[in-house]
C-alpha cells in the first residue's frame, strides 16, 4: 500500500484523485493550519486531526519513516495573477514556502512528488523561478515530468488550467512516465446546475447594483458556455469577474446616433428591446 505524504493539503483533492482511481493508501500524515481546512479535510477523508502535522515550517522530518507518494500544492497567491506576484521569496511570501515542501522532499526521499500550482509558475515573469524549481528538485536526485493540464480536458466542465511537476526518484525510474490522454467532455456545465437553489446563493440587491454599475450588462458572453471559467474563492467579493456569474438577460446595445466610423458615444445609444435598460445617467439622452 502506498504510504502518503500530503503538504499544504488543503481539503485533499490529491487524496480524493486516489479514491477515484481505486488506488489505497496508508496517511503518514497531512499539513494544514486553516481550522476549517482541517475541519473539512477530516470530515471528507475520513481522518484523525492528530494526523495532522501542522506548520510545514515545523514538521520534524525524522518521524516521517518510508514515505512512497508526497504530495505538495504549495501556495500560489504571489504567482497567481488574480494575487499580488511577488514571487516565491524565502521567508517573505506565502508562495516562499516552497522551500520548506523542498527541505522535507530531500529528507524524506518519497519513490513520487506531485508539485501542482497555477499556470503562471511557467509565464515568463517566473520561468527563472521555475526552471530552478526543476533543477533544486534534479539535483536531489529525481527526474521531471511537467506540463500544464487543463480540467475541461479531462472530465470536468470547468476552464482550470494547472502546472504539474511529477518527480519520480532516480534509482526507481523506468524513463516511462507519460501524462495522460485528453478525454472527451461527457458533461457540461447544465449538467451540474440546480434546478432549485435557496434564495441565500441568490445576490443581493445591493450586489446586483455594483454588477451593473461596473460593467453595465446582466451577461457576459462566454467562448463556451458548456465550460464554466476557472472557479476562485473570491467570486463573492465581487471584483471584476462579472464573467462568473449566471445571468437570464442582457443590455444588447444595436447602436447610436452619435456614433462615428471608428468610436462609439454613450450618448444616444438605442437598445435592443428586449434585452434591459442600461444604467441610466445624464449623458444617456
Amino acid at each position: 500500500m502506498i504510504r502518503l505524504l500530503s503538504l499544504f493539503t488543503g481539503i485533499g483533492a490529491f487524496e480524493k484523485a486516489l479514491k477515484m482511481l481505486n488506488i489505497p493508501y496508508e496517511l503518514v500524515g497531512f499539513s494544514e493550519i486553516d481550522k476549517f481546512a482541517v475541519k473539512s479535510y477530516c470530515a471528507i477523508h475520513n481522518v484523525d486531526e492528530n494526523k495532522n502535522l501542522g506548520d510545514v515550517k515545523n514538521i520534524k522530518t525524522e518521524n516521517l519513516k518510508e514515505v512512497d507518494f508526497m504530495t505538495w500544492g504549495f501556495p500560489c497567491q504571489d504567482i497567481s495573477i488574480a494575487g499580488n506576484l511577488k514571487g516565491i521569496e524565502e521567508g517573505k511570501t506565502r508562495s516562499g514556502l516552497y522551500f520548506e515542501g523542498y527541505k522535507i522532499l530531500k529528507d524524506v526521499m518519497p519513490k513520487v512528488s506531485i508539485i501542482e500550482n497555477v499556470k503562471n509558475l511557467t509565464s515568463k515573469r517566473f520561468r527563472e523561478k521555475f526552471v530552478k524549481i526543476l533543477k533544486d528538485i534534479e539535483d536531489a536526485g529525481y527526474n521531471n515530468y511537467w506540463r500544464v493540464l487543463n480540467a475541461k480536458d479531462y472530465g470536468v466542465p470547468q476552464n482550470r488550467e494547472r502546472v504539474f511537476v511529477i518527480s519520480i526518484r532516480k534509482d526507481i525510474d523506468k524513463c516511462s512516465f507519460n501524462f495522460p490522454n485528453k478525454q472527451f467532455l461527457k458533461i457540461r456545465l447544465k449538467d451540474l446546475l440546480e434546478d432549485n437553489v435557496d434564495e441565500k446563493y441568490y445576490l443581493s440587491e445591493k450586489a446586483i447594483g455594483r454588477l451593473i454599475r461596473h460593467s453595465n450588462k446582466i451577461i457576459t458572453k462566454k467562448e463556451n458556455p458548456n465550460v464554466s471559467s476557472c472557479l476562485v474563492a473570491g467570486y463573492f467579493k465581487m471584483g471584476a469577474r462579472d464573467e462568473q456569474y449566471i445571468k437570464d438577460d442582457s443590455v444588447k446595445r444595436i447602436t447610436g446616433i452619435f456614433d462615428s466610423e471608428n468610436k462609439t458615444h454613450q450618448a444616444g445609444s438605442i437598445y435592443d428591446e428586449k434585452g434591459l435598460a442600461p444604467t441610466l445617467t445624464s449623458a444617456s439622452g
